[in-house]
């Protein structure tokens, strides 16, 4: 079965990616500017540079994935593979930390997530 055109899969994917990204972004501009705004209130204790260093470094590192999620998101579109298996991958261990965590909402839209990444690996449209 040969296909020209991208599967229904890939463009879910690819908008839940985007949405992922969007949040993402949210999540990464509200720690950095969080950082800014509590470190005031916490001068008097000596833990404002703590404070701001903290939330800027985790919203760095949620940034980082945001961009690495923009690429995934441009590449599921684009019908490039290696990014249907870094999100089988990336998928992967978010239900492994679902599981865990015992988030069930996480797991059903992991496990829905990786449902799509795994029908699109095998899709030619992906190679």
């Amino acid at each position: 079965m040969s296909s020209t055109t991208r599967p229904w899969q890939g463009t879910v994917l690819g908008i839940l990616n985007a949405i992922g990204v969007f949040f993402g972004l949210i999540a990464s501009l509200s720690l950095l500017i969080a950082g800014a705004a509590i470190a005031p209130y916490l001068e008097q204790s000596g833990l404002a540079i703590l404070a701001g260093a903290g939330t800027a470094l985790i919203g760095g590192i949620v940034l980082a994935f945001v961009i690495l999620g923009i690429f995934i998101t441009i590449g599921i579109f684009k019908g490039q593979k290696w990014t249907i298996i870094l999100s089988l991958i990336l998928t992967g261990i978010s239900l492994i930390m679902n599981i865990f965590s015992f988030n069930i909402v996480g797991l059903i839209i992991n496990g829905f997530m990786f449902y799509l990444a795994f029908t699109c690996v095998k899709d030619e449209y992906y190679n």
